[in-house]
């Protein structure tokens, strides 16, 4: 197995993992700490972050809408696996 191929499925269960995130109510509390936003300046490499930063290098455009179509969005993490550019 390769150091890239555990890279690349640790990707998409992140993006799997953030897609779950978002589908959930905005009352819950893992919700509301994925959207928090500290006062003071935070430190660089934020889960989220690095899920937005993926899916712009794959052109992924609009995903936080795209995340409700679990069929669209199993495809996008499925490319994740195979992606070149991540």
């Amino acid at each position: 197995m390769k150091q890239e191929d555990i890279i690349k499925f640790i990707k998409s269960q992140r993006l799997r993992w953030a897609a779950h995130v978002m589908r959930m109510q905005n009352t819950r509390t893992t919700r509301k700490i994925t959207e928090w936003t500290p006062y003071k300046t935070r430190s660089v490499g934020r889960w989220m972050d690095q899920v937005e930063e993926d899916l712009k290098r794959m052109k992924t455009v609009g995903w936080r809408a795209k995340v409700e179509d679990r069929q669209e969005w199993n495809r996008i993490v499925e490319q994740t696996k195979t992606h070149p550019r991540l």
